[in-house]
């Protein structure tokens, strides 16, 4: 089991930069806004999962969760501006208010508590993931009325982020249960990402590769 974990996990980091190179060069070659936000968060992503990898084995530094922290506020960050670019007037002005609420929020608490920085901060997960998979609702529902951009790469944010934040948010309490159901479930989670990133991969073959 543990080759397998292993398999989606490196598989996944290839699929990771495989994307990251299409993309960029999508993008460097016919200039998107909405695509320019997406190239800078897989590009954050790549660098985040690698040195996530390098520190646990060139350093043997076990606990690498504060990596984290930067994972889901850089994905908040540039997933809520390629949203945003796809959004009418009215709904980039709801996106704009959630920002500053959830900066907000954010900020406070780590000026209140730095120690959440060492462990999973389940506040700071549920504000930064569930704006996005409520932004994905909407612009599934956006794609009713008019033909709609990128809907593989939503799909794939759709489904992964509904999985991985409830997996996320149980981080700290299944660190503490018997270890084969801890590793089960972090196993889940890879399969949903290696998932997620071939649907952004069908993306760019779909909607990219003949431009």
């Amino acid at each position: 089991m543990k080759l397998i974990d292993s398999f989606f996990k490196y598989f996944g980091v290839f699929l990771l930069l495989v994307n990251t190179i299409l993309f960029t060069s999508y993008y460097l070659k016919n200039k998107s806004k909405a695509l320019k936000y997406f190239v800078i968060y897989l590009i954050i992503t790549f660098v985040i999962l690698f040195s996530s990898i390098i520190i646990v084995i060139v350093f043997d530094v076990k606990n690498n969760l504060f990596l984290s922290h930067f994972y889901f506020i850089f994905q908040f960050i540039f997933l809520s501006l390629f949203y945003k670019e796809n959004y009418t007037k009215q709904q980039r002005n709801w996106v704009n208010v959630i920002f500053f609420i959830v900066s907000t929020v954010i900020i406070i608490q780590y000026i209140n508590d730095f120690t959440l920085f060492n462990k999973f901060n389940l506040l700071e997960i549920l504000l930064t993931s569930f704006p996005l998979i409520v932004y994905s609702i909407i612009h599934l529902y956006n794609s009713l009325s008019k033909p709609g951009k990128f809907m593989y790469i939503n799909a794939g944010i759709l489904i992964y982020l509904s999985v991985s934040s409830l997996i996320f948010i149980l981080g700290n309490y299944i660190s503490k249960i018997d270890s084969s159901i801890a590793f089960n479930v972090w196993f889940l989670n890879k399969v949903f990402y290696v998932g997620y990133l071939l649907l952004i991969l069908i993306e760019w073959k779909k909607s990219l590769w003949k431009n």
